[in-house]
Parts: structure tokens; C-alpha cells; sequence
């Protein structure tokens, strides 16, 4: 088996037919669906994709997590190389031609630039915008700079392939948590790579649908992102010599952290704003920049940070 695909699903038996007629019917890959105790009907819809496609079919029985359902998916796995998808997402013509040159390289990942749209409009998104620019950036420049971009910037488990044997090495596994399960994960994964390939193909398309994750503006949300930003920080901090943090990471992380810091207010109040900030002091992360005593560019900042919250506003209520 030279490939599995793990795929996490939760109530899109519709979106998830697409996705697995994506991928071709050959006997190198492995796909593997588990599912995040969807309704029954979504359930008994994929049990009868199961007669069109051949793919294994697991269950989730603990507490609701994709996270958990990776960790499953995982287990189940048989591949040399791993592959992650959403159920909602899917693989553009001609992935497997783009995937499978790769199978006998010595590498421990290779990333591809992913696309993006929207469902209900059918446009192209933006969501793959930052990806891809940080695949094009390494392909021109393959600078330090651009190096870490890629191990510590693409941060999300699909659109690359993974090195089983990296991950059971290093003992690396998914959050079980209820969102951004995956940053710790690719953070180490990141970290523990010792090479990679870069691809200029693009693999993957992701679909932005009503009431995604992503958008999702609920605080507990926000408090389990803010907490799992804050732990890859000092993840990043702990693994990294000064220097390599200080000249090539720290401006990312002070990016990060402030658009956390503003974000909170903007969506909670000036009391959440108050916890961030003294939590990035107990926890001694910097969070600001020498671009904000330029009234001009901080205006600008939280003019996109209110246009952000008011289109996932109206785009969740849609």
C-alpha cells in the first residue's frame, strides 16, 4: 500500500460522494472514512457509497472530535505516505499522477499548492490564497526564511503528503478537541521533517460551506484556538535556536499573536481583550509591532478585521 487518504465526516454524505470519486480506484491506495457521530441518515448514506467506492469505513464512538477520528484513521492506516481530506473538500483531475511520483522518494513530506470555492456561489475563494503563496515564495527563493514558511506556516493536513514512519516515529497525533485539532500536529510535523518536496501542481480543492468551522464565532471556539496558538508558539520557541526564532519566526509570531489580541476585542469586548493580553504576559509572547504607532495601518488592521467578522456574520446566518 503506497498511499492512505483519512478522511474525518460529519453530516456531508453529499459532499463526501464527491470527494471519494475523486480519488481513483487503485489498489495503492487506502481510503479510510471515519465518521464524527453523524445522523443516522448521513450514516446509512455512506454505507451504500460503500457498494460504488472502495473505502473503509470506521466509527467514531467516544466524544465528538475530528481530531479523534485522524487518530482513528491513523491507526487503520497502512500506507507508506499519508494523505489527509475533508469531507467537504476534494481532489482535482489528475491528483493521483501529481501524488504518485513521489511514492519512492527519501523525503518525509511533499506539499502541493492547494485552490479554493465557494458552494453556494460557485466562485473562487481566497482560503487557498496564503498556501499557495508560500509554495510559489519557496520555489522561487529557497531561502531559510522561505524554508520555515513551509514547516511552520503551512498549517493544515491537507494538500501534502506525510511519511507514515515520520509520524510513528515521533509519536505525533491530532488534539482531540473540537477545533484547530491539527496545529500542534503539523507543527511537529514540521518541526520533525528532515527534508521535503515541493510540488508547483496543484492537488486539492477546498469549499467554504454555511456554518464551517471557520467561521464559527462562538468564544469557546476562539479560546480553543487562542490556547492552541499559544502552546505552538511555545513549541516553536523551545525547538528553535534564538536566532532561528528571533530573525526568522518572531515577526510571524508577533503577526499571529496580535491579530488574536485585536480579534478578541472585536468580537467579545474590551474584557476579552484584557484576558488575551495578560495571558500573553504570563505566558512572556510578544504581540506587538513597530507598524502600529502608524495610526494609518492600524486603522486599515481593524477595518479588515471588522469586515471579516461582519461577512462570517452574515454568511453564518445565511
Amino acid at each position: 500500500m503506497s498511499l492512505s487518504i483519512i478522511i474525518p465526516h460529519f453530516n456531508g454524505s453529499d459532499l463526501l460522494e464527491t470527494l471519494l470519486a475523486s480519488i481513483p480506484q487503485d489498489k495503492k491506495i487506502q481510503t479510510i472514512v471515519v465518521d464524527d457521530k453523524s445522523d443516522l441518515s448521513h450514516v446509512e448514506a455512506i454505507e451504500k457509497l460503500k457498494s460504488r467506492f472502495n473505502f473503509e469505513f470506521y466509527k467514531n464512538d467516544k466524544f465528538k472530535s475530528s481530531g479523534l477520528c485522524r487518530n482513528i484513521g491513523l491507526e487503520k492506516a497502512k500506507g507508506k505516505w499519508i494523505m489527509f481530506a475533508d469531507s467537504d473538500d476534494y481532489f482535482v483531475d489528475g491528483f493521483y499522477e501529481k501524488v504518485s511520483k513521489y511514492f519512492d522518494s527519501n523525503t518525509d513530506g511533499v506539499f502541493f499548492p492547494p485552490t479554493s470555492w465557494y458552494i453556494d456561489t460557485g466562485e473562487i475563494a481566497s482560503r487557498h490564497l496564503s498556501f499557495k503563496k508560500i509554495v510559489e515564495d519557496y520555489l522561487k527563493d529557497k531561502n531559510k526564511k522561505n524554508e520555515f514558511s513551509l514547516r511552520y506556516r503551512f498549517i493544515v493536513p491537507w494538500s501534502r503528503m506525510i511519511k507514515k514512519n515520520l509520524i510513528e516515529k515521533n509519536k505525533i497525533k491530532f488534539e482531540e478537541i473540537p477545533t484547530s485539532n491539527d496545529v500542534m500536529f503539523i507543527t511537529k510535523v514540521g518541526y520533525y521533517m528532515k527534508s521535503f518536496d515541493v510540488s508547483n501542481n496543484i492537488i486539492y480543492c477546498i469549499t467554504k460551506r454555511y456554518g464551517s468551522l471557520t467561521t464559527n464565532l462562538k468564544e469557546e471556539f476562539f479560546d480553543i484556538r487562542l490556547n492552541t496558538r499559544i502552546s505552538r508558539i511555545n513549541f516553536i520557541k523551545a525547538n528553535l535556536s534564538k536566532e532561528e526564532f528571533g530573525k526568522i519566526m518572531n515577526p510571524f509570531i508577533r503577526n499571529m499573536a496580535s491579530q488574536l489580541l485585536f480579534r478578541s476585542f472585536i468580537l467579545f469586548g474590551y474584557k476579552k481583550l484584557f484576558y488575551v493580553y495578560n495571558l500573553y504576559r504570563r505566558e512572556n509572547i510578544k504581540w506587538f509591532r513597530m507598524v502600529y504607532l502608524n495610526p494609518v495601518k492600524v486603522i486599515k488592521f481593524i477595518y479588515i478585521e471588522l469586515y471579516k467578522y461582519i461577512r462570517n456574520k452574515k454568511y453564518n446566518k445565511s
